[in-house]
């Protein structure tokens, strides 16, 4: 296999990943919706239950950062991906 032959795999390998990663920031996001202060209503919400939706919403809001920092990498490692 001549080197523009491999270049262009690994390209397409990095435009899969990327692929990839964006659905899950996608699914992560509709994710964190179910997360907002306003998708209860704050009053009828224990304070245990509310401490324990932050935190998830929290982690949730990790994800989909750290998935935007390797698709900004994969990006850096194979520009025309």
């Amino acid at each position: 296999m001549e080197a523009n032959e491999k270049l262009k795999l690994m390209v397409e390998a990095g435009r899969t990943v990327i692929d990839y990663l964006q659905d899950e920031i996608g699914i992560n996001t509709i994710a964190l919706k179910a997360y907002e202060p306003n998708a209860m209503d704050d009053d009828k919400r224990d304070k245990e239950v509310q401490k324990l939706r932050e935190v998830q919403a929290m982690i949730l809001r990790d994800r989909i950062a750290e998935l935007s920092r390797h698709i900004a990498v994969i990006k850096r490692m194979y520009p025309n991906a």
